[in-house]
C-alpha cells in the first residue's frame, strides 16, 4: 500500500507526522526502518561494476534474497547485463539474490543514489530475507513504469 504513495521515498522516521499516514503505516515504518536499509541486486552490489559509488556509505552488507517481483530486461543496467526489478503478482515472483546494506548514513545519501539511478528507476519498499531467515523491508530501485 505504501508503494502507491508518490512520496514514499521521501518519508523519514523523524518526519512521520508530516505525512498523512495511518497508525498502521507509522508502526510499519517505525518497526522496519526501511530508510536505514538498501536492497541492491545490480551494479551497486559488492563486487559489481559500480560498487565503488557506495564506498563512502558506511554500514554492514549482508547477502539476502529479494522477494515480491522479478527481473526484466529493462533499465540502463540491462545494457551491462543487470536486469531491472519489477514488482509482480505472487504467481510471477522469483527469489532474486541480492545484498542489503544496513546503514544509518543512507538518509544523507538518498539524493546521491536517486541521481545515480536516474529517472528510469524509482525507490520503492521491498521485502528481503537474510541467510539466517530473518525477514525485513528496505528500499530498492525498481524500474520506473
Amino acid at each position: 500500500m505504501l508503494n502507491r504513495r508518490k512520496d514514499i521515498a521521501d518519508i523519514t522516521l523523524k518526519a512521520l507526522d508530516q505525512y498523512n499516514l495511518s497508525i498502521e503505516e507509522q508502526y510499519f515504518l517505525t518497526r522496519y526502518q526501511p530508510e536505514n536499509r538498501l536492497i541492491i541486486y545490480g551494479t551497486l552490489a559488492p563486487g559489481k561494476p559500480n560498487h565503488h559509488k557506495m564506498t563512502h556509505i558506511k554500514g554492514d552488507w549482508k547477502p539476502a534474497i529479494l522477494k515480491g517481483g522479478k527481473l526484466e530486461t529493462k533499465g540502463w543496467g540491462a545494457e551491462l547485463g543487470f536486469n531491472g526489478y519489477v514488482p509482480t503478482e505472487e504467481n510471477e515472483q522469483a527469489d532474486i539474490p541480492c545484498y542489503v546494506l544496513f546503514s544509518d548514513n543512507l538518509n544523507e545519501n538518498w539524493d546521491f543514489l536517486d541521481g545515480f539511478e536516474g529517472e528510469g528507476y524509482k525507490r520503492i519498499l521491498a521485502n528481503y530475507e537474510l541467510e539466517d531467515g530473518q525477514q525485513g523491508i528496505g528500499y530498492l530501485y525498481a524500474i520506473n513504469e
